[in-house]
């Protein structure tokens, strides 16, 4: 994979990155110093009783993906440390591993951007996550690899999709996603194949996220008021799977808790309005 700023980014597949040990190697991490994956290892054996996957590389660099860690040098190896997200991200672990886990479901279904060095893997989470909430229902692994594969190269026509190494995903990498959705509590998946559970929550400042990812994947302007129709409530529904009377609910009690959303009654129907960029450094 390509460094941010080099050319880009062609890797689709989603690695081996278990949801434990992302959280654990998070947990373990320090804002003020590198560590590197070998130590990090080492620290989630001592502490946890936790054996890490053989590459020891694979959850730091989603970390690293995720804007979560940045890398350093410790006695000229590679090592990682936190950035000011990642150790927002590890205060909330430490009081509410259940919330923890939602943020970094959120990061991976928000932080694809459309520069070249973004991660496209993580645009395959994205799109995974809205076929399933599009079906309402499980699909099948080869189903989700095939979908995704047509859909690279109508996505990105300009990338040579000759003799490039990484630009695939197959059915390990669909199981993947699900293996993360199953890790939300509750998990929107059934055990086996089925219809999915929207689910319910009391945190407003999920919606406040959604809504934020919506402003920017729509290019409003903060600030601009949006009519909350049917639309847009699925929009923001999607990115949690939430239950959209849920949604509804959280934005209302969101405008008596944060000063960054407004609710207005119009000719047109009930309208929402973001005052500025809401993200996990608002938590």
């Amino acid at each position: 994979m390509e460094e941010a700023g080099g050319r880009e980014d062609i890797h689709f597949h989603l690695d081996n990155v278990p949801p434990l040990e992302l959280q654990l190697s998070i947990r373990a991490m320090s804002p003020e110093f590198g560590l590197s994956p070998d130590d990090i290892a080492q620290a989630l054996s001592r502490e946890y009783g936790f054996a890490m996957q053989r590459d020891h590389t694979y959850s730091l660099r989603r970390a690293y993906d995720l804007g979560i860690a940045e890398k350093a040098r410790l006695a000229g190896k590679p090592a990682y440390r936190l950035t000011s997200r990642g150790a927002k991200l590890q205060s909330v672990m430490a009081v509410d591993s259940a919330l923890g886990m939602e943020l970094l479901h959120y990061l991976h279904y928000t932080s694809y951007g459309g520069r070249q060095s973004d991660r496209k893997c993580l645009w395959s989470y994205r799109r995974c996550c809205q076929l399933i909430w599009a079906a309402s229902a499980t699909l099948p692994t080869s189903q989700m690899a095939a979908t995704i594969q047509a859909e690279m190269r109508e996505a990105f026509p300009s990338l040579d999709w000759t003799g490039r190494i990484g630009a695939r995903f197959d059915r390990a990498a669909a199981g993947r996603l699900n293996l993360w959705l199953r890790a939300l509590q509750p998990s929107p998946l059934p055990h086996g194949e089925g219809p999915i559970s929207r689910r319910r929550t009391e945190r407003y400042e999920l919606a406040l996220l959604a809504l934020d990812d919506l402003y920017r994947a729509r290019g409003y302007r903060y600030g601009d008021p949006v009519l909350l129709d049917d639309a847009v409530v699925d929009q923001i529904s999607a990115v949690f799977f939430l239950e959209r009377e849920c949604s509804r609910d959280l934005l209302h009690f969101a405008v008596r808790l944060s000063p960054v959303i407004k609710l207005a009654d119009t000719l047109a129907g009930p309208s929402v309005n973001l005052l500025r960029t809401y993200t996990i450094d608002d938590l």
